[in-house]
């Protein structure tokens, strides 16, 4: 499974562990909306050309990396910006 299904899958579970429906709705909405600016505009969001990899912030805590590739959009990680950065492996 991939590293971003893995992560949203998390976010979900500590939505459903300590927030209301409201907020799990709100998070759900957001992530498309956010997924579908991805899709057609792909390099709107921050680059890291260290890393290679483009940040769209979801929420506050929330922000979702992914690669541009050939012919596809690679969405890697879903990543609470709470963590040490030094742990994010993209």
């Amino acid at each position: 499974m991939p590293e971003a299904e893995i992560t949203y899958a998390m976010v979900i579970e500590y939505l459903e562990e300590n927030w209301t429906a409201n907020e799990i709705n709100s998070f759900l909405n957001r992530t498309d909306e956010v997924i579908s600016f991805i899709s057609r505009n792909p390099k709107q969001y921050l680059y890291s050309k260290k890393k290679e990899v483009y940040r769209a912030v979801v929420t506050k805590q929330i922000s979702l990396y992914y690669r541009i590739k050939v012919k596809e959009i690679e969405l890697l990680v879903f990543w609470d910006s709470r963590q040490n950065p030094a742990k994010l492996k993209v």
